[in-house]
C-alpha cells in the first residue's frame, strides 16, 4: 500500500513537526513503521494555512496512541473500563451533591459560623448544583453533550474555590473538593451510547438521596446532625467505600464472564475512593489540629493516596503486560516454522 505523501506546502512545516510530536503517544516501533503514513494522512486533510493540529486531531492521535500501547500490553480492558468508571464517578458525584446541598448548604450558616452566600452556607453550592445538572444532561443528552457538561462541572469545581479565595466568600473544604475533582476527571469518559439503565441512574440516585435526607431529617425530630462540612467526613468516607464496593462487585460479576473491564474500573476508582477518606485517615495517622488534620498533613495524606493508586494501576499494567508477552511467546514457539500455522488449540479455530 502506498503511503500518503503530505502536500508540498506542509513538508517540513511547523504543522508537520507538531503532528509528529503527537506521535509520542504511540509505541516506538509503531511510530517507526507507521509514523510517516499517519502524519501524511492528517496533513492531507488540513486546511491551507493551518499552523496547529485541531483539538479533534490531537485527541484522536493521543487516543489512538494510547490504544496501541494498551494493545501491546494486552490491556485493552482498561479502555473498556473508562465508561464504566465514568458512570460510577458521575453517580457518586450526583449522590454527594444532593446530600451536601440538602444537609449542609441549606442549613443555617450560623451553625458553621459563616456569613451566608445567598440562601447557602458557601459558594460550594454552585459546584453541587453544577454536578446535578451534569447528571440531568447525562440522562437527557448522553454522549458528547454529557461529556461537555462533565468538563464544565470539573472546571466549576476547580474555579469556585479560586473565586471564594479572591472574593473572601466561604467555600467548601479541601477534603470535599479533592475527591470531587478526582471523580470529575473520571467522569470525562462518559459513554457515547449508554443503555437505559445507565441513563436512568443519575435521577434515580438523586431521588434516593433526597428521600433519604428528608427521612433522616424527620427522624432527627428537630435535631441537626449535619450542620456544616465539618460534620460530614464520616459520611463522605462511607460514600467512597460504597462506590468502591459496588464497582468491585460489578467487576467480579463481569470477570466471571471473562470480561475484565469491571476490575480495571475498580482500579481506576481506587484513588477517588481513597480521597473521600483522606480526612479520616489523616486524623488517624497524624492527629488533629482544631478538629481536623492540618493542611500540610492532609496534603501528605492525599498525596500518598494518589501515589498508592498510581502504583496499583502501574503494577496491574505491568502484570498484564508480562502475561501477554508470555502467551505471545508460547504461541510463536508452537507455530510451524515453515508456514507459521499455529495449532488448533492455540488459535481457537
Amino acid at each position: 500500500m502506498n503511503q500518503p505523501n503530505p502536500a508540498p506546502e506542509h513538508t517540513g512545516s511547523p504543522l508537520e513537526s507538531r503532528y509528529r510530536r503527537l506521535l509520542w503517544a504511540y509505541p516506538g516501533d509503531y511510530q517507526a513503521e507507521r509514523g510517516d503514513e499517519i502524519v501524511g494522512t492528517y496533513l492531507d486533510t488540513v486546511d491551507p494555512g493551518r499552523r496547529w493540529p485541531s483539538p479533534h486531531d490531537a485527541v484522536d492521535l493521543l487516543g489512538a496512541g494510547l490504544r496501541e500501547r494498551l494493545r501491546g500490553y494486552g490491556a485493552l480492558g482498561l479502555l473498556a473500563a473508562l465508561p464504566l468508571a465514568a458512570t460510577a464517578a458521575l453517580n457518586t458525584l450526583v449522590a454527594v451533591s444532593a446530600f451536601l446541598l440538602l444537609q449542609v448548604e441549606f442549613e443555617d450558616p450560623r451553625f458553621a459560623r459563616l456569613d451566608p452566600v445567598g440562601p447557602f452556607q458557601t459558594l460550594g453550592a454552585l459546584i453541587w448544583l453544577g454536578w446535578l445538572l451534569v447528571g440531568l444532561t447525562a440522562t437527557a443528552l448522553p454522549g458528547a453533550w454529557a461529556r461537555t457538561a462533565a468538563a464544565g462541572g470539573l472546571l466549576l469545581t476547580v474555579a469556585v474555590p479560586l473565586v471564594a479565595a479572591v472574593t473572601g466568600q466561604p467555600g467548601p473544604p479541601l477534603f470535599v473538593l479533592a475527591p470531587a475533582v478526582a471523580l470529575g476527571l473520571a467522569a470525562l469518559a462518559l459513554p457515547s451510547h449508554p443503555g437505559w439503565v445507565a441513563r436512568s441512574l443519575p435521577p434515580l440516585t438523586a431521588g434516593c438521596v433526597t428521600a433519604a435526607s428528608v427521612a433522616f431529617s424527620a427522624a432527627e425530630n428537630g435535631g441537626n446532625m449535619f450542620t456544616s462540612y465539618g460534620s460530614t467526613p464520616e459520611m463522605l468516607a462511607m460514600a467512597g467505600g460504597l462506590m468502591f464496593a459496588l464497582v468491585l462487585l460489578v467487576g467480579l460479576g463481569r470477570a466471571l464472564r471473562a470480561d475484565d473491564a469491571g476490575l480495571w474500573a475498580t482500579l481506576l476508582l481506587v484513588t477517588p475512593a481513597g480521597l473521600f477518606g483522606a480526612d479520616q485517615l489523616g486524623q488517624a495517622i497524624w492527629g488533629t489540629s482544631g478538629g481536623g488534620p492540618a493542611p500540610t498533613t492532609f496534603a501528605v495524606t492525599a498525596g500518598s493516596i494518589l501515589l498508592v493508586g498510581a502504583a496499583l494501576l502501574a503494577a496491574a499494567l505491568a502484570g498484564q503486560a508480562a502475561r501477554h508477552q508470555t502467551v505471545r511467546r508460547r504461541v510463536l514457539d508452537d507455530a510451524c516454522p515453515t508456514c507459521g500455522h499455529r495449532p488448533t488449540a492455540m488459535t481457537g479455530t
